[in-house]
């Protein structure tokens, strides 16, 4: 599976109060992605050759 992300803006979490209780942008979708990859044995740059 190839997945492409396309992200334009962010993610910006809040609570029913309108609290901020997280975002996910670009940054924090790579960070998951070297995790990922670092976990499967492929090392955390792997990703690199998807970000140009």
């Amino acid at each position: 599976m190839i997945t492409f992300f396309n992200i334009t803006g962010s993610m910006y979490y809040v609570d029913e109060d309108g609290e901020n209780i997280g975002y996910e942008d670009v940054f924090t979708k790579i960070d998951i992605s070297r995790k990922h990859y670092s976990a499967g044995g492929l090392g955390a740059d792997y990703v690199d050759q998807f970000i140009h």
